[in-house]
């Protein structure tokens, strides 16, 4: 069952599912919360040597190269306006969203791109779409600008991506919920090639 405005307004409001901070009225769709866009953009490092890293080893060599720069724009410029990140065509950027999400173990969520976004050629994921029962932390939006023209994207102002959460036929049992296993390594992430609690680099 996927819950509608009515089910997510009063699952909201019990703090059943949990934004930090609260979404707007404006980001509770029919069946769906719209995400805003945070201030933080990590990027593969041009001139990395050629490398080959085995994912199921984890990203620990990533980091053992220093292999991304990361971008973290203020709320305003010196100017006093909101800042911008452009993304060029073919260009890809790992965001991060302006909220953290906590998931309760009776629900799991999809994170999707919106369509306004997708007809100027921005994905939002790759291959995660998934948040599990149990998830609490922003969400990594792995983006890529498929398209030819340039994409101007303002922390806060841009909500490029929703939320649609599903409820389970049985709930997740604590030690089953992610974050429960030592491989559960991205719950509280605060960047999204390192694990949750790490530091940034």
């Amino acid at each position: 069952m996927i819950l509608s405005h009515q089910d997510l307004v009063k699952a909201i409001k019990d703090e059943r599912i949990v934004f930090d901070p609260g979404v707007e009225d404006r980001q509770i769709g029919e069946a769906s919360v719209d995400l805003r866009l945070g201030y933080q953009f990590t990027k593969y490092r041009e001139d990395l040597p050629s490398v080959t890293i085995s994912v199921a080893d984890g990203l620990k060599t990533l980091g053992e190269l220093n292999a991304w720069n990361t971008l973290e724009l203020d709320k305003l410029d010196k100017l006093g306006r909101i800042p911008r990140f452009v993304l060029e065509p073919r260009e890809f950027i790992l965001g991060i969203t302006y909220e953290s999400i906590t998931v309760p173990r009776d629900m799991i969520a999809l994170v999707e791109g919106r369509s306004t976004y997708a007809r100027v050629g921005l994905s939002m994921h790759q291959t995660a779409p998934w948040i599990q029962p149990g998830w609490s932390g922003p969400i990594i939006l792995e983006m890529t600008n498929h398209g030819p023209l340039k994409i101007e994207l303002r922390p806060v102002i841009d909500k490029p991506c929703q939320v649609t959460f599903f409820k389970l036929s049985t709930e997740v049992s604590q030690t089953e919920a992610y974050g429960a296993r030592p491989s559960d390594v991205y719950k509280d992430q605060t960047h999204p090639l390192q694990h949750g609690g790490q530091s940034e680099k």
